[in-house]
């Protein structure tokens, strides 16, 4: 009987408890938390994000193959000008394709940092949202312990700690279920709960590995950025470098011009003046023809040249190759004025080497030009190649270079000067080819 009463009272007291239960539940459903529709969304998010940073990866390591081409220009342009005799032109245009390629290099960099600044507010927004879902998250857990303490308050040890201290909500609803039932919404609620607990712990984890990638992404940025500004100092040095050699050889050209424009005050004779000089090179280059011809089998020339040059002379090249727009060089071909080598400036009485290996052909002033006349040395490597030194020293001659005589690559042949129609002390320096004179640069 003791025991039927027992047993009547406890069912008495679970009843008075599922009733209040049953009137709580509206409100349970009425109150906010973390749907399953937000997780997805801001999951959605999180992989948008990813995306955007592995694409920013390959963005940075564009970048950084942009730069190692580029460095790789720029220490190419400081290796020519540390050379001798930097070609100008082709320093310049070098020196513009880099600064092209900066360019762009520094706008693909703004671009990323934009691109790190939206990655920085999407991931704010990110936070945000898993933050609310947490602070949701946590009022449903409030309220379903609040419920449920209400409804075992008669036990000693408070639900609401161990709710709010357990590991697992399963774990609690198995000490009390011999105590209580709960309704099919509350379950599903306290499923749910749980569920969206494990779902944004994970979602954290991966939001805080985004923020630590996106960190890592902003060093690498900032990384470019010290980089580029290496670079734009490096191509300022460059530039500052080739405006100096550029006002060298213009600075030495205007003397020139001066020089000749003083001496040929009409245009009839400057006219005349670079006809005389057109006719003495013409009339020389017949007469070493002719020596070459000549002489060629007793001085052992050979009939082919299968070596390169080397420069006759360090210095400051103060004129290319080529057409021209200074009025003291003659007419050739469809140009109306032709350099036909390249002038080379340096200090007066620097020595002037031999090209390649060859032969003596000439030694002496042009017997064909009119006063003051060059003296000129003519180096034969073989019966159709040959290289003019002009405006040397005269008389100076090192021993064994005379007419006839072998000489080897880098030997002296003579000392810079200024015999001849020049200002001041350079070399010009040619190359001829069957009687033509051709780059000499393409010989080196």
């Amino acid at each position: 009987m003791r025991r039927q009463g027992i047993v009547r009272s406890r069912g008495r007291a679970l009843l008075v408890l599922l009733t209040a239960l049953t009137l709580a539940l509206p409100s349970v459903v009425l109150t906010p938390r973390a749907s399953a529709d937000d997780l997805s969304d801001a999951r959605a998010q999180q992989r948008a994000l990813q995306t955007k940073i592995k694409s920013q990866q390959g963005a940075i390591a564009q970048l950084k193959a942009e730069q190692g081409r580029l460095q790789t220009q720029i220490a190419a342009t400081n290796t020519k000008l540390d050379g001798i005799n930097a070609d100008q032109a082709e320093l310049r245009a070098q020196i513009q394709t880099a600064t092209a390629a900066l360019d762009a290099a520094t706008r693909q960099y703004a671009g990323l940092v934009q691109q790190l600044d939206q990655l920085d507010w999407t991931l704010g927004i990110l936070q945000g949202e898993v933050d609310q879902r947490q602070a949701d998250l946590a009022a449903s857990k409030q309220l379903l312990a609040a419920r449920l303490a209400e409804a075992y308050r008669t036990q000693q040890t408070s639900l609401l700690e161990q709710v709010l201290s357990a590991d697992s909500l399963t774990t609690v609803l198995a000490d009390v279920g011999d105590y209580l039932s709960l309704g099919d919404q509350d379950a599903q609620l306290a499923r749910q709960i749980q569920a969206d607990q494990a779902s944004l712990l994970s979602l954290q984890k991966s939001t805080d590995q985004t923020r630590f990638n996106t960190g890592q992404l902003a060093d690498q940025v900032q990384q470019e950025a010290a980089g580029l500004a290496r670079q734009q100092a490096q191509l300022q040095q460059a530039k500052q470098r080739l405006d100096a050699l550029e006002r060298q050889a213009k600075v030495f050209l205007a003397q020139q011009e001066a020089a000749f424009s003083k001496a040929n005050a009409t245009k009839a004779a400057a006219t005349a003046a670079l006809s005389r000089e057109q006719a003495a090179s013409a009339s020389l280059g017949r007469r070493i023809d002719q020596i070459i011809a000549q002489n060629g089998a007793a001085w052992h020339i050979p009939s082919q040249y299968n070596g390169t040059f080397s420069w006759p002379m360090a210095g400051t090249v103060t004129q290319e190759f080529g057409c021209t727009g200074v009025p003291m060089e003659p007419p050739w071909g469809s140009c109306p004025h032709f350099h036909q080598g390249i002038d080379i400036h340096a200090a007066y009485g620097t020595p002037i080497r031999a090209a390649g290996d060859g032969v003596v052909v000439f030694v002496g002033f042009n017997p064909y030009d009119a006063p003051p006349q060059a003296w000129i040395v003519t180096i034969a490597h073989s019966a159709s190649l040959r290289t003019m030194y002009a405006h040397m020293i005269a008389y100076d001659v090192p021993g064994g270079v005379r007419v006839g005589a072998h000489v080897s690559r880098g030997q002296i042949i003579g000392y810079e000067g200024m015999t001849g129609h020049t200002t001041g002390p350079h070399l010009h320096w040619a190359v001829y080819r069957d009687g033509i004179p051709v780059n000499p640069r393409l010989y080196l």
